[in-house]
C-alpha cells in the first residue's frame, strides 16, 4: 500500500514539474511578474506624491508657528534686545528657505499634473490649494516684515529677498491659472458636438451629403464646414428636436444609444440615452428629415 501511495506522489511531482516546464506555464508566470512590476511602480509613484504633499503641508505648519512669534514681536513696544533681533532674523531666514522649498515642490507637483493630462481632478485641486497657501504665507510674511522694519532697521535687510520670493510666487500662481485654463479648454473641446438637420436637398446644398434616390446618401466628411452646424456641449444636450414628421440619422451614432420619439405635436425628437456612447464615433450628427 505504501508503495502505491509513494508511486502516486512521484507521479504528481512529475506532472507538476512538466507543467512548470511547459511554455504555457512560463508565459503565465512572465505575465504575472510583469503585472506585479507595473502595480509596484504605480504604488511607488503614489507614495512619492503623497510624501511630497505631506512635506509641503508640514512646512506650512512650521511657518505658521514662526509667524506667531513674529506677530507677537511686531506688536511689542520699546527697543529690541540683541537676542530678539537675532531670533527674528533667524526666523525670517528659516521661513524664506521653507517657502523656497515649498515653491520648488509645488512646481514639481504642477509638472506631475501636466503629465497627467488634466485627468487627475484631485491632484489639480491639491496643487491649487497649496499654491493659494503659498501666496497667503508669503503675503503674511511681507506684512510682518514691514511691521518689524518699523522697530529695527536690521530687519529691513531682508526686504530684497522677501520681495523676490513674492515675485516668484506670483509667477507660479500665474502659471497655475494658465494651466488650469488650458485644461478647461481641452475639456470643453472634448465635450463639443455639432449637429445639423434638413431635407436631402438642404443637406446636399450645405455640402454635407451626396447621393440619394438610387444610391444611399454619403456623408462628405472631408468637406464638412462646422459653421453650418449647431454647436453644443454634449454633456448638456439630451434631446434634439428636428421639427419634422419623419427623420433618420445618417451619421455613425450607435443605434442603441438613442431613440427616435415624437413630441406632443407628433414631430420627431432625437432622444440621447447614453451621450458618451452616442458621440463615441465622431463629433458630427447629421439628420435627414422629410
Amino acid at each position: 500500500m505504501k508503495k502505491v501511495i509513494l508511486g502516486c506522489l512521484c507521479l504528481g511531482m512529475l506532472a507538476s514539474c512538466n507543467v512548470k516546464n511547459s511554455d504555457e506555464y512560463k508565459a503565465l508566470q512572465a505575465e504575472r511578474d510583469s503585472l506585479l512590476q507595473v502595480s509596484s511602480k504605480g504604488q511607488s509613484d503614489v507614495s512619492d506624491l503623497m510624501a511630497m504633499i505631506n512635506q509641503v503641508e508640514e512646512n506650512f505648519a512650521q511657518i505658521k508657528e514662526a509667524e506667531k512669534y513674529l506677530t507677537i514681536e511686531s506688536k511689542s513696544k520699546g527697543e529690541m534686545s540683541s537676542d530678539t533681533k537675532s531670533r527674528i532674523t533667524d526666523n525670517f531666514q528659516m521661513i524664506n528657505e521653507i517657502l523656497k522649498k515649498n515653491k520648488a515642490d509645488i512646481e514639481t507637483l504642477n509638472k506631475k499634473l501636466k503629465n497627467a493630462g488634466g485627468q487627475s481632478a484631485q491632484l489639480k485641486q491639491t496643487v491649487e490649494r497649496l499654491t493659494a497657501e503659498l501666496e497667503q504665507r508669503s503675503a503674511a510674511i511681507t506684512e510682518l516684515r514691514e511691521a518689524l522694519t518699523v522697530r529695527d532697521a536690521q530687519i529691513a535687510s531682508l526686504t530684497g529677498e522677501v520681495e523676490k520670493l513674492n515675485t516668484n510666487v506670483e509667477d507660479l500662481s500665474n502659471k497655475n491659472v494658465e494651466q488650469s485654463n488650458k485644461i478647461k479648454e481641452q475639456e470643453k473641446a472634448l465635450n463639443t458636438g455639432y449637429y445639423i438637420f434638413g431635407t436631402s436637398k438642404e443637406l446636399k446644398e450645405a455640402k454635407v451629403v451626396t447621393g440619394g434616390f438610387i444610391s444611399s446618401p454619403k456623408i462628405l466628411k472631408e468637406s464638412i464646414d462646422k459653421s453650418t452646424f449647431i454647436k453644443i456641449d454634449i454633456r448638456d444636450v439630451k434631446e434634439i428636436p428636428v421639427y419634422a414628421k419623419k427623420a433618420k440619422v445618417l451619421s455613425d451614432q450607435p443605434k442603441d444609444s438613442y431613440t427616435i420619439a415624437k413630441d406632443a405635436n407628433s414631430q420627431v425628437v432625437i432622444k440621447i440615452n447614453d451621450y458618451k456612447r452616442f458621440w463615441s464615433l465622431g463629433q458630427f450628427l447629421i439628420i435627414q428629415v422629410d
